[in-house]
Order: structure tokens, then C-alpha cells, then sequence
């Protein structure tokens, strides 16, 4: 499960879309030109407009018109990101403070695979639907919402379940998502003028009962019938190209899944149930036609199905499958009060009810940058668990408050405090009595030694637990949050790589659910960006050679990007934090490709030495965050002392 492949997939897959939305059209706009010509043809007085230019330029516009904007407003309704498609379902978000055991169970379980894959924890809603299935919906990883049924929770194993939410983020992390809000709009699009021939059918009715003769009534009626018609033909075709592209995307996400948690019976035990389930997986919600694509099962029975079949779903992934189907109705998973808490929840092949979680090891330092990039990047079931562990070193006080708003703020606040410099942190401390609400100063202090202490991998494991509480700011909390943030920042006149990194952090992966509809990746290649490569590459050679002669390393890692014409090795005044900011904003419109070179050129700097530090990986995540790439933290090297210079 490449992401860097994957994006640039979906990324082509949008374009194969712009292209059949635009044949689509095409051919609405030829038709809606011969219906009208037909009806002018043989209305009295309109035969001299009929075939015309003048008409076939008119048409083209007006239909261009109406399918444009329909389908512009439908996916404006949805640019909020996925918490639009979940409250269009129906659902209700689960609070990240609940002691529900199933509630509780699957948070957790999207909490791993969210750590696992280096993305935003999101926010999960749960449907008020006894059948078995889920969905992830959202234009990006940062504002994604993952959704599950009531069914899916209680009538699921840990096992099986952690097998749905693998494959709904594969969607996340493969750009699925973002394709499925634009096949919505633009079928809806093509589908409207369906509504505008129905509406115009009712007006001609409505004319022609009153009044006795016809003026233009039946004219309006044919016209209206024949729009309902054209829009009836191209909803058809448009139901057949969400089916083509649903359906396999379903099979790469149902594989991903299983490379992603290497327990095959996971996922296939899921499918099994749904099979054996007298309520399936169909979904009952008013709004299931229109996102029937975006679920892990069949939502709706019809013709064109968006979801492959069940036993060729299952086959697929288990060969040997003897074609029978357990009795899901009669099954009920049982659970106790701590069920998928931190200290009991069950592991890949575990049971629910397993023993404590053992101690965690110490994550060791990375020799090799690019091993760590690769992992990062595919994530799989050694992530998982890592990630797992990794959780259980950050006090369950400090997770308890990640999980409100409130508290999440202070948390990060806490982060930034610098506790070995009294008068800093007594500035720093006045900055946030002055500008956040009353007891903020008060938690943040409280979190500050327990904190302190964490390397700067379980920080960021503690930004990502937080990021769905911080979710549920409004866009001006969020700015004054910011706000405060970017001050306690510079209020040492010192910027670390840390504080770097975690600005970079918020304003890709928090900032973003307020800006879902931005474009994730462009088109650009490494070529035509190798001054701004140059300034990322000699900052790591500068800052992570340990003194040593830096161009070697930088040299090392530009060969990886370009043989010729290679931009020399930067000063170090020219590698600062302000110049990493200026070059990473040009680099976002990097294609996803050239982001995948890009980090590999980074790995190759770092790996020169022969060992990866602390300033290297916070360099890499800063820019990993900043284009769009997520990354594990679950493989970071232990916390380092050095802190250096800012811009």
C-alpha cells in the first residue's frame, strides 16, 4: 500500500473522471438541442429557430448551466469534509470520552490504524442502523470522518472490526475519498435535469387546467418530459461509471486492508458476517443513494451495483472459502465494563478480554532513514502495535484530557512552555492567561510535568489522540487557538525544530479540517522546483552531520533528484526555519510522485552518517506534514537535547 502510488492513482482517476463528466455533458447538451429543435419543429412559429446555430448555442450554455451548478452546489454542500456526509446519514459522533464498551472498542481501533498510518485520529460517527457496514468520507486525511453502524459495532469481533477500519483507511490514504465527493456532485449534476423536466411537467399541467386553450402548455410538457428523460439516460451512465470505478477500488481497499493488518481473517470474517446477517449491510438513511459508494458493504440493492459481490469479495481474499456463511443473528459479542480500554483492549488475533498490555519497549533509534520512510509510510501490523505501545507510555491523564477541546488545547500549549527558563515560561504563561478562557493557564501548568518528559514521538502520538477534540473547534476558536500558539512560539525570539514541526503540524493537519476542499497535491516536478529541494537537503546536511562537512551528504541526496545541473550546497543562514517555511510553501504543489523523490533524496542526506538523529527526523516531519504526507511517529528516534537556532 504505497501512498506516493496511490494518490498519484487517485490522482489520474480524477482526471479519467473530469474527462467522462465533460463526455456526459457533451451528450446531454446534443440531446437537449434535438429535443428542443423537435419541438420547435413542430410548434407554430419556432420551425425558423429550429437546427439552428443560434439554438444550438443557447442550449449548450443553459445546460452547461444548470448541470454546472448543480453540481457545484451539491459538492459545496459536502466541502465542509466528511462530517457533512455524516450528518447527511444520519449519524452521531461518538465522544472520545465515552465509557460505552463498543463505543469505546472501535475508538480505539481507529486510534491505532490512525497512529499506525501517521494521520489524524478522526472523528467516528455511529448510525442508528442494525446492519452491518461503515464508510470514510472526507476530501483529505485532516479533515476525514470515519462512520460505522450500530450493527458493525455490536455484531463484529475486535478482530473483524479492526479489518473494516483497515480497509476505510486505505480509502483515507489512497485518495479514495476525495474521488467519491466529486462522483456524488457530479451525478447529481447530471441527475438535476431530471428535477427541471419534472418541474417543468408540473407546470404544464398546472397551465393547461387553467386555461382552455393551449399556449405552449404541451410544448412545455413534451420539452419537460424529454429533460426528465435525458436526465433519467444520464443518471444510467453515471450510475455505470461510480459502479466501475467503486467496485474496484473496493478490491484494492479490501487487499490494502490485509497487508495493513496481515490478519486476512479480519476483513474476510467481517464479509462472512454481512453474508450471514438477515439485515446485511443495506443502509436505510434518505441520503444512502446518494453515498452508497462511500460504504464498506452494499448500502442499496440495485442494478448498478457500486460494491462487488460478497463471494467474490471473500474469495479474493480467501482462496479456499467453503462458501457457507455463519448465523450473524444468533451471534452476540460480549462485553465487559473495560472493554477496549488501554489496559485490556485485544490486539490483531487477541481476544477482547485479553491480559494487560506488556510494558513497551524502548523505541530504538533508526539507522536508516529509508527503511524508516518506507515504513512510514506502509504502514502495516508492526506499526499497529507499535502504535499501541507507544500509547500506553503517555499517562492516561494526559489521553483523558486529549479527548475534550479544552483540555487538548492546553495540552499543546503545555508543549510549548519552555520549563527551563523561568522568565520565558512566566511570559509564556501571562500570553495565555491574557488571551484563553479562565483555567486554561491552570490545566496547561498541571499538564507541564508530565509532559516534559516525553520524547518527541509520544508528542506527537499525543497531538494526533487530541486532533478529533481540537476538531470540534469553530473556525474563530480555532484561529485564537492558532493564534496563542504561533506567541508562546516566539516568545523565547527561538524557534527549535519541535516547535517547528508542531506548527506545521496544526496548520496542515488541525488547520486543515477548516479549509477541507484544498487541493492535497499538484502537478509539478522535482525540476522545476530543485532550488527549493536544495534549501530542505541542506538543511538536514547542516543540521544533522554532527559538524561534519556537509556537502558530501547534501551531494548525496541531489544525485537522488537530478544528475545534472545540481544547485550548490546553501548556506547555513540561507537553510533557516524562514527559508524552510518560504521553500516548503512552493513544494506543496509538488505531484505526489515527486514528493515520494523528494523524501527519498531527504532519507539519502540522512542516511550519509550512517545514523538518523533527532534534528533529521524533525526536519522530515515538518516537511512530510507540510505536503500532504503522512507519517508514522510510532518509528521516531529517542527524544534528543540539541535544540537548534532559529531563522
Amino acid at each position: 500500500m504505497d501512498f506516493f502510488e496511490h494518490q498519484d492513482r487517485a490522482k489520474s482517476n480524477t482526471g479519467k473522471l473530469i474527462v467522462f463528466f465533460c463526455l456526459g455533458v457533451l451528450c446531454i447538451i446534443a440531446s437537449v438541442y434535438f429535443l428542443l429543435s423537435f419541438v420547435l419543429g413542430n410548434a407554430e412559429g419556432g420551425s425558423e429557430l429550429a437546427w439552428t446555430t443560434e439554438l444550438a448555442v443557447f442550449s449548450s450554455i443553459a445546460t452547461i448551466i444548470v448541470v454546472g451548478l448543480a453540481s457545484l452546489c451539491k459538492t459545496s454542500q459536502l466541502s465542509s469534509g466528511g462530517a457533512a456526509v455524516a450528518d447527511a446519514l444520519g449519524g452521531r459522533l461518538i465522544s472520545a470520552r465515552t465509557k460505552i464498551p463498543q463505543e469505546r472498542r472501535v475508538l480505539n481501533v481507529v486510534e491505532e490504524m490512525a497512529l499506525a498510518s501517521g494521520t489524524p485520529v478522526p472523528p467516528v460517527y455511529l448510525m442508528d442502523e442494525p446492519s452491518i457496514n461503515a464508510f470514510a468520507a472526507g476530501f483529505s486525511p485532516q479533515d476525514a470522518v470515519i462512520g460505522v453502524t450500530k450493527g458493525c459495532i455490536s455484531k463484529l469481533s475486535r478482530d473483524q472490526l479492526q479489518g473494516v477500519m483497515a480497509h476505510e483507511f486505505s480509502h483515507i490514504l489512497n485518495g479514495d475519498m476525495r474521488i467519491n465527493i466529486r462522483l456524488t456532485g457530479i451525478i447529481f449534476g447530471i441527475v438535476f435535469l431530471s428535477t427541471v423536466g419534472e418541474i417543468l411537467m408540473r407546470s404544464a399541467g398546472g397551465s393547461r387546467r387553467r386555461r382552455s386553450k393551449d399556449d405552449g402548455g404541451g410544448a412545455l410538457l413534451v420539452i419537460g418530459l424529454g429533460l426528465f428523460l435525458i436526465g433519467l439516460i444520464g443518471g444510467f451512465f453515471g450510475s455505470l461509471i461510480r459502479a466501475a470505478v467503486s467496485r474496484q477500488r473496493e478490491f484494492l481497499a479490501d487487499a490494502a486492508a490485509v497487508q495493513f493488518t496481515r490478519n486476512p481473517d479480519g476483513i474476510s470474517g467481517a464479509l462472512k458476517r454481512i453474508g450471514g446477517y438477515t439485515e446485511g449491510s443495506e443502509i436505510g438513511a434518505s441520503g444512502a443513494k446518494d453515498f452508497c459508494h462511500m460504504f464498506f458493504g452494499s448500502a442499496m440493492n440495485s442494478l448498478f451495483a457500486t460494491h462487488p459481490p460478497l463471494p467474490k469479495r471473500i474469495r479474493r481474499i480467501e482462496p479456499n472459502w467453503n462458501n457457507t456463511y455463519p448465523a450473524t443473528d444468533k451471534i452476540k459479542e460480549t462485553f465487559n465494563d473495560m472493554e477496549g480500554s488501554q489496559a485490556v483492549a485485544g490486539f490483531a488475533g487477541g481476544s477482547a478480554a485479553s491480559e494487560p498490555a506488556p510494558a513497551a519497549e524502548p523505541v530504538q533509534d533508526s539507522p536508516d532513514a529509508q527503511t524508516f520512510l518506507q515504513n512510514a509510510t506502509q504502514p502495516g501490523e508492526e506499526q499497529i502495535e507499535v502504535a499501541r505501545r507507544m500509547k500506553t507510555e503517555i499517562a492516561e491523564e494526559l489521553l483523558e484530557q486529549a479527548r475534550e477541546p479544552f483540555g487538548a488545547r492546553c495540552l499543546l500549549f503545555a508543549m510549548l512552555i519552555d520549563p527551563d527558563r523561568k522568565e520565558v515560561s512566566r511570559k509564556q504563561l501571562e500570553l495565555i492567561r491574557s488571551q484563553a478562557e479562565p483555567g486554561t493557564v491552570e490545566l496547561t501548568e498541571w499538564a507541564l510535568p508530565a509532559i516534559a518528559p516525553l520524547s518527541s514521538g509520544l508528542k506527537f502520538v499525543l497531538i494526533e489522540e487530541a486532533s478529533p477534540a481540537l476538531w470540534q473547534l469553530s473556525s474563530g476558536q480555532f484561529e485564537t487557538f492558532q493564534a496563542i500558539t504561533e506567541q508562546l512560539i516566539g516568545a523565547d525570539e527561538k524557534i527549535d525544530l519541535l516547535e517547528w514541526s508542531l506548527r506545521k503540524v496544526i496548520e496542515r493537519d488541525l488547520g486543515g479540517r477548516h479549509a477541507p476542499s484544498r487541493r492535497l497535491h499538484g502537478s509539478v516536478s522535482v525540476g522545476r522546483l530543485l532550488n527549493e529541494c536544495s534549501v530542505i537537503l541542506g538543511a538536514l546536511a547542516h543540521y544533522g552531520q554532527e559538524g561534519a562537512d556537509p556537502t558530501p551528504a547534501f551531494e548525496t541526496g541531489m544525485k537522488a533528484l537530478t544528475r545534472t545541473n545540481q544547485p550548490a550546497l546553501p548556506s547555513v543562514e540561507k537553510c533557516g526555519l524562514l527559508a524552510l517555511d518560504e521553500a516548503i510553501a512552493r513544494l506543496e504543489k509538488l505531484a505526489p510522485m515527486a514528493k515520494k523523490s523528494l523524501l527519498d533524496a531527504c532519507c539519502r542526506t540522512i542516511d550519509h552518517d550512517g545514523r538518523t538523529s533527532e534534528i533529521e527526523i524533525q526536519i522530515l516531519r515538518g516537511l512530510a506534514a507540510s505536503i500532504s504526507c503522512p507519517l508514522s511517529p510510532s518509528v521516531l528516534p529517542k527524544s534528543s537535547s540539541v535544540r537548534p537556532g532559529g531563522a
